[in-house]
């Protein structure tokens, strides 16, 4: 074990840099699970007959099933070490996506993506306490945020190849490329992924709910899991929001609303680097701030742009509020994870649960507020945001940022 501290520890060597990548590829099933099937909402409600609202519930059913599913594995691999639990969560995702192609009705698509939401899970939340597993403070808001980097070619992508499954069949088609891909996924799992847990603790309720208490009793953990909360809500109005917003209202074709996805997933890898390059002079709450406030102002100008500019305005604004959010989310992690290694797995659970609970609330309450301009859209994502900048300002605060500058552990 080498032991080093300020910005060379945030370097990863060789090694760490290959199994960053990999948990990168992994950690893109959630994205993939969520955006390749975007442009059929429209499509699926069509088929069954009913509302937008309903269908929204499957967004909403695999984002519950990833926050159980986020605690489900992140027990396990505190539990039976990280590589196992994230092989079976994988292989979940195949045969619940395949699942999903033959659901004959809306509840079984429901029921179905929820239990895909399950499976898809295994990978994001393992993935953190991996990396809380070699490292903490700065360096692991650095690796976080290089996971991002990689995982963020699935929101590129996924919509793109989404729209073009839709070219050639129907949003059955859409389930089975993903059941595929997951599939491949569990032979790169049991291929290349390693073990960083090598010590094993009892599998108990109690001690779940005990290391649960202790969390909440670290503001830093409350703050950053809250902040989290809010922030995967207002992702998840632009997510579902769009789709709508931009088919229904504009007009736009299934790919031309994939194309608007992709540019907006590219946004988010140009401003990945960001977070790095801040974190070389600011703490990472200090950098999160940053982030929120850049958010923040981008989805009250979508409101202004609304009415004004139509959708090449409501689009760009969204596309810097998602740009801003990768300032936020790896510095959330860092925070939440900071004092708990002992309890990594759970502790990356939790925060990933908050994240997916928030996503689920957001999702249905813009279904209900029905198609518009963007207007809506943005002032769910600014309600949002609101809430994420004052659980940071007020339950966080500042007087931790010293808390990430004690030397950073990292095993080679």
């Amino acid at each position: 074990m080498n032991v080093r501290g300020g910005s060379a520890a945030a370097r990863p060597g060789p090694r760490q840099r290959g199994l960053i990548v990999l948990l990168g590829v992994m950690a893109a099933l959630g994205p993939m699970t969520v955006d390749m099937y975007l442009p059929a909402l429209p499509e699926i409600t069509r088929e069954f007959d009913t509302t937008e609202a309903t269908i929204q519930i499957t967004l909403t059913g695999s984002l519950l099933g990833m926050g159980a599913g986020s605690l489900l594995f992140g027990m396990l691999s505190d539990a039976r070490g990280r590589r196992i639990p994230l092989i079976i969560g994988l292989s979940m995702h195949v045969v619940f996506s395949i699942a999903s192609a033959f659901a004959g009705n809306v509840v079984l698509l429901i029921v179905f993506r929820t239990l895909q939401g399950v499976g898809s899970a295994a990978a994001p939340s393992i993935a953190m306490a991996i990396v809380r597993d070699i490292s903490h403070g700065r360096a692991a808001s650095v690796r976080y945020s290089l996971i991002m980097m990689v995982s963020m070619s699935a929101p590129i992508v996924a919509p793109l190849i989404g729209s073009l499954i839709l070219l050639g069949t129907d949003w059955h088609g859409i389930f089975i490329a993903q059941g595929a891909m997951s599939a491949l996924l569990v032979v790169l799992g049991v291929l290349f992924l390693p073990e960083t847990k090598p010590e094993r603790v009892p599998f108990r309720a109690s001690r779940m709910f005990a290391g649960a208490a202790s969390l909440f009793t670290d503001r830093m953990f409350v703050g950053a899991a809250l902040s989290q909360l809010a922030m995967m809500a207002a992702s998840f109005c632009y997510i579902s929001g769009l789709s709508f917003v931009a088919q229904d209202w504009y007009g736009v074709s299934q790919q031309v609303y994939g194309a608007i996805l992709a540019v907006g997933a590219v946004v988010m890898l140009m401003m990945n680097p960001l977070s790095p390059l801040l974190l070389r002079r600011f703490m990472p709450h200090k950098v999160q701030i940053i982030g929120l406030i850049g958010a923040l102002t981008s989805s009250a100008l979508i409101m202004v742009a609304s009415g004004w500019l139509g959708l090449p305005g409501v689009t760009a604004f969204a596309w810097l509020c998602i740009g801003f959010q990768q300032l936020v989310i790896p510095n959330n992690q860092a925070m939440g994870l900071f004092n708990h290694a002992p309890r990594a797995g759970l502790a990356a659970a939790l925060i990933a649960t908050s994240g997916t609970i928030g996503a689920a609330l957001s999702a249905p309450l813009l279904g209900l507020a029905g198609t518009d301009n963007g207007f809506s859209m943005g002032f769910g994502m600014f309600a949002f945001y609101a809430v994420s900048l004052a659980a940071s300002v007020f339950i966080i605060g500042f007087k931790n940022d010293d808390l990430t500058t004690r030397p950073v552990p990292i095993v080679r």
